[in-house]
């Protein structure tokens, strides 16, 4: 159909010409909203921008830029704390136990000995509760690594999004 035959039409008969007419007419405030939609895309492109900016702030602060400082880093130093106690007590009851068991050898030693031997047995359990508190700490640490690298994923994924949303917003 030409130009020519389709501005005939508009003789009140219809046509497609009137009909494309009537609806951008009867639709020009919707029309006129689709021209915002570059603006509205960019607003919302910058929402996952900014959080994929906060998980990859968040994951830093867990485990550093380098994968193992942050606060798994401070979680794994801590737990070496304990795990030394546990190696000096260890030692100390072992001694303790030593001397208990050398001490019952001796006439008239019995009573001190047994207190020796059950001070031996008290320092042994507090290092098994420290021992599990070290383990506890470093088990925490892992899973605060595995969440700081789910966090950067999150914050790549969400950077991307946003970066798709303003793409779409610069095609209009």
């Amino acid at each position: 159909m030409d130009l020519g035959s389709m501005l005939g039409k508009l003789d009140g008969q219809g046509g497609d010409f009137a009909d494309l007419l009537q609806l951008l007419t009867n639709n020009k405030e919707s029309l006129a909203m689709l021209g915002r939609l570059p603006d509205y895309l960019e607003k919302i492109a910058s929402g996952p921008a900014g959080a994929g900016e906060q998980a990859r702030t968040a994951s830093v602060s867990l485990v550093g830029d380098d994968g193992s400082s942050g606060l798994k880093g401070t979680l794994a130093d801590s737990s070496d704390a304990p795990a030394k106690i546990v190696t000096s007590i260890g030692n100390g009851a072992a001694r303790i136990a030593d001397a208990a068991e050398s001490a019952a050898k001796v006439p008239l030693m019995d009573g001190p000995a047994s207190r020796l031997a059950s001070a031996a047995e008290e320092m042994s359990g507090a290092t098994e509760q420290l021992g599990r508190l070290a383990e506890a700490m470093d088990q925490i640490g892992e899973t605060l690594a595995r969440v700081g690298v789910a966090l950067a994923r999150l914050g790549d994924h969400l950077d991307d999004s946003g970066a798709r949303a303003r793409g779409f917003a610069e095609l209009g």
